[in-house]
């Protein structure tokens, strides 16, 4: 039998060992083989791969996908030695996953010997779960080795999702290219999906995270803290009304999450699961888990949320954190948006009885001259009422007048 041969079999029985749930027998196959000079990322999920790694660090990233053992895991990337580049990206890679962020940050830092690009894609991935993804951006758009190129493509795209320049993630996105089967196409598949998210295509990017979870189930990873494909279809099909789908996927990924212990997927997975509940009191506790870009989404969230139920001032107190917090164009612009909204809700109570009902004619389209003669008012009277409303609403004239939201009277 050829190379290609026996790992073709080596996988199918591999899969089939997950499938059945004999994780400790799958487990020990991979790592035999390993030892025995296949490549780590034959036969487990180690999206980019840049070298062999050892046995010990190895056995820790596949804890990470099984999502089991995570305090064995963190102690063996910990105490991994720091001599090449593969040891090196799957000890990082493993603490990330195991939410040891600022000593993935303290490793990386310190590193010495370790080739720029594995250095660059791994400090761009820590940057943005640290939420700055323009720092990230630009560790990111170094060149890599080939085989590193389809991951860095990846995540330069959930980078630069992350800042809101989406038509720049698209370009790279355009310019990446798959590879059948292989773990760096569940990362893209994955970043494809969060920008349709983040461009409001919520349809498509709910079959991009599908497909990813289809990927990564091939490959046995359960662990949503590797890539957290449920709970962000759960959004997206939350956005499509499939309010069903988006509790299972969200649910499911909680069990897994609270399972492996790491905060950020706790977070995530309560956000999915609040945000199809509609509940605010999982919002909050979603924030406390999540890093700090993930954690102002859900505060974003909530305070919508909030805005939507008329409770105005927890709505404002999240508002106005959001916008101390930004860090971004992006969440800048959206707390200025829930700023307006505010104004708006605030000008609609402070309206008059007679400068509502005018309101509403205004916003139907009506003439000042057809107000007039509806409410029996003298002309100048209804462009005085007009007047107030503009200015208690923060609205520019009747097409700001539509765009707000004014209560029947």
């Amino acid at each position: 039998m050829t190379n290609s041969g026996l790992l073709d079999e080596l996988r199918r029985t591999r899969f089939e060992l997950v499938r059945n749930g004999r994780w400790h027998e799958a487990d020990r196959l991979a790592g035999e083989a390993v030892a025995g000079g296949l490549e780590p990322g034959a036969l487990a999920y180690l999206p980019g791969s840049p070298g062999p790694c050892r046995t010990s660090v190895f056995r820790a990233v596949q804890a990470a996908n099984r999502g089991t053992g995570r305090a064995e895991a963190v102690a063996s990337a910990r105490h991994a030695e720091q001599v090449d580049d593969g040891t090196f990206w799957q000890a990082v890679t493993v603490l990330i996953h195991a939410g040891e962020n600022a000593l993935a940050h303290r490793r990386w830092t310190a590193a010495t010997g370790v080739s720029r690009d594995v250095h660059d894609l791994l400090g761009g991935r820590i940057m943005v779960l640290r939420g700055d993804p323009r720092a990230a951006v630009r560790l990111l758009t170094r060149g890599v080795r080939p085989r590193l190129r389809v991951v860095a493509a990846a995540w330069l795209v959930q980078a630069l999702t992350e800042a809101g320049e989406l038509d720049r993630a698209r370009a790279v996105l355009e310019s990446a290219r798959p590879v059948a089967e292989h773990p760096d196409s569940a990362e893209l598949h994955f970043a494809r999906g969060r920008l349709l998210l983040a461009e409001g295509r919520s349809a498509v990017a709910l079959d991009e995270f599908l497909e990813c979870g289809r990927l990564l189930a091939a490959w046995g990873v359960v662990n949503p803290a590797v890539l957290p494909w449920r709970s962000s279809a759960a959004l997206a099909a939350a956005d499509t009304g499939d309010l069903v789908l988006a509790r299972i996927c969200a649910d499911k990924d909680l069990v897994a999450a609270r399972r492996w212990g790491a905060p950020r997927g706790i977070g995530l997975a309560l956000h999915a699961s609040a945000l199809a509940r509609g509940d605010d009191v999982q919002l909050e506790e979603a924030i406390t888990f999540l890093t700090a870009g993930e954690a102002l989404r859900a505060r974003h969230d909530l305070a919508q949320l909030l805005l939507a139920r008329g409770e105005i001032g927890r709505a404002r107190k999240h508002t106005r954190y959001l916008r101390e917090a930004a860090s971004c164009p992006q969440w800048t612009r959206a707390a200025d948006a829930l700023a307006s909204r505010l104004l708006r809700k605030d000008g609609e109570a402070a309206l008059s009885d007679q400068e509502r009902r005018i309101a509403l004619l205004a916003r139907a389209g009506r003439s000042n001259r057809e107000i007039a003669a509806e409410l029996g008012l003298v002309l100048r009277t209804v462009e005085f009422h007009l007047t107030a409303v503009y200015r208690k609403m923060g609205v520019a004239g009747r097409p700001g007048l539509r765009r707000a939201f004014v209560p029947s009277a």
